[in-house]
């Protein structure tokens, strides 16, 4: 399933993974992590075939570290300290999807700690692709 932002989308059968059983498999990848694939795979084939590792395995889960928000330009070092229990969610009222400002939506430029008032206005949903318009205040 396509969801905006997504760059690469890797499909497997479900013959392909690991037990043969299951539903088909798919990975959605942003930019930024559809250019770590590439660079990847690029240093594993310039590597003679001999001295490969076999299989290659890429991981791109990985945990952001505190120097990640500065080199990204996040602002949350001129934003005042403010707990997780500040922070709203705000919901898709179309498809459900959530935006939380605690976590932002790096993927889209939107750092972790963004207020939804600070959320550009012609900013769209990820799943469904409608306006801030069609997003509602919840309390989880």
């Amino acid at each position: 399933m396509y969801t905006k932002a997504t760059a690469v989308e890797l499909q497997f059968s479900p013959d392909r993974l690991n037990d043969g059983a299951g539903d088909p498999f798919w990975i959605d990848l942003n930019h930024a992590e559809a250019v770590e694939l590439h660079q990847a795979l690029q240093r594993y084939l310039d590597t003679p075939a001999d001295a490969r590792p076999a299989p290659l395995v890429v991981s791109l889960d990985k945990t952001a570290s505190a120097g990640d928000a500065e080199s990204t330009g996040s602002n949350a070092a001129t934003q005042s300290p403010t707990s997780a229990d500040d922070f709203k969610q705000w919901v898709c009222v179309i498809c459900g999807w959530v935006y939380d400002e605690a976590a932002g939506l790096p993927e889209e430029g939107i750092a972790p700690g963004t207020r939804w008032a600070d959320v550009p206005e012609d900013w769209r949903c990820p799943l469904c692709d409608v306006g801030k318009e069609d997003f509602a205040l919840v309390e989880f």
